[in-house]
């Protein structure tokens, strides 16, 4: 289990008890914190370090959601972010990702596929939508068998290259991967655009898509 504290920032309680009762049904060692707003959600970042991952409603009484990742991602760049939300649209999903939303959890999934969805995003998975889960230029029916080394490595990235690809999965900025990896930007800025080549996409969330497709599981999720 790769997640052992989760934050769930959601304004409706059912909700929350719904997703609290899945998580511990997933794995008696995680351990769940609510947020009924962001205003809350901030504060329990701030006084729980530990916090190894937060479900985040996109939706909240006091703020937008996705306004609320962009200040998460600046504050705790190495905390993964998970979106939670009725809103299934593309548009909405890829802006998450491009924000650097680690998966997309839509809320109005039979509840059997939203306890597989959660349990996915624990485990250190991406979860994302069916639906966003199309070929990395739009096309359905693009085929997703891509090589793969052994222990699910993208066969034509270098370990650096790899390390960058981890990077951006948990939904790092440059700079933030230039501090995490002591790498100078330019030389990150290559990597990221060499990995853009090898994954045959042009945008950091359909980095993220692409790995969906892939099976390829979040790095580090803890660290």
């Amino acid at each position: 289990m790769k997640c052992t504290k989760l934050l769930i920032c959601d304004d409706h309680g059912l909700i929350r008890d719904a997703l609290v009762h899945m998580a511990h049904e997933i794995s008696t060692g995680i351990h769940t914190v609510e947020a009924r707003n962001g205003m809350e959600a901030l504060t329990m970042l701030e006084q729980q370090p530990d916090i190894d991952m937060v479900l985040l409603d996109v939706h909240l009484p006091d703020r937008n959601g996705l306004d609320l990742l962009d200040q998460m991602k600046a504050q705790y760049p190495k905390l993964v972010v998970v979106m939670l939300s009725s809103d299934e649209t593309r548009t909405t999903i890829v802006d998450a990702l491009e924000r650097g939303a680690a998966g997309y959890i839509c809320k109005s999934s039979p509840t059997t596929l939203l306890s597989e969805f959660l349990g996915h995003a624990l485990n250190g998975n991406i979860a994302l939508p069916s639906t966003i889960l199309v070929g990395a230029n739009g096309d359905p029916t693009q085929n997703i068998e891509q090589r793969q080394s052994p222990g699910g490595a993208v066969a034509g990235l270098s370990p650096r290259q790899s390390d960058v690809l981890n990077c951006l999965l948990r939904g790092m900025t440059n700079k933030q991967i230039c501090l995490e990896l002591g790498l100078a930007e330019g030389t990150v800025k290559t990597h990221v655009n060499a990995i853009f080549r090898v994954l045959n996409v042009n945008s950091r969330a359909q980095v993220v898509i692409e790995a969906s497709r892939r099976k390829m599981p979040l790095a580090n999720l803890s660290s």
